[in-house]
């Protein structure tokens, strides 16, 4: 129901008002229905985009970008680039391990292998992305320093 048919509705109840075409009252309540309609419509996009799993533009690029997470798969579809942005969100300190470490690297859309050491006590990554060796080697050298902080 549009605004205009509840505030329509709710004075012509009072029986005060004679809301039919052509009357002042009628084109008054249409103007403030129109306000109200667009005004609505931005709140309603402004609650869909501040949730990540109903984001659909500006709200899911915002967190991408406030958690430095630049997806070289940028022109992914919606439901990938938000699946990618709850994976990070959701890592945590209990998360270094090697199912861990698998989260976090599929939510930075990398790919490759973990092999973790006993003596010493050490993990490393090996990216399996078709990518080239300088960009391979960034991606395994900071991964590498990411797993072995703690």
């Amino acid at each position: 129901m549009s605004e205009f048919q509840i505030m329509s509705n709710i004075l012509s109840a009072t029986g005060i008002y004679d809301i039919s075409p052509g009357e002042p009252v009628y084109a008054e309540i249409m103007a403030y229905a129109e306000g109200l309609d667009m005004l609505f419509g931005e709140v309603e996009e402004l609650l869909r985009e501040c949730f990540v799993s109903t984001a659909e533009s500006y709200g899911l690029t915002y967190r991408e970008d406030w958690i430095k997470k630049y997806i070289y798969k940028r022109n992914a579809d919606i439901d990938n680039r938000r699946n990618s942005v709850i994976n990070t969100l959701s890592v945590c300190q209990t998360d270094y391990t090697c199912s861990g470490m698998r989260k976090i690297s599929d939510s930075f859309n990398i790919n490759g292998n973990f092999h973790a050491y006993t003596s010493p006590l050490k993990v490393t990554f090996e990216c399996t992305d078709a990518i080239t060796d300088t960009q391979k080697n960034i991606i395994e050298d900071q991964m590498n320093v990411c797993y072995n902080m703690y």
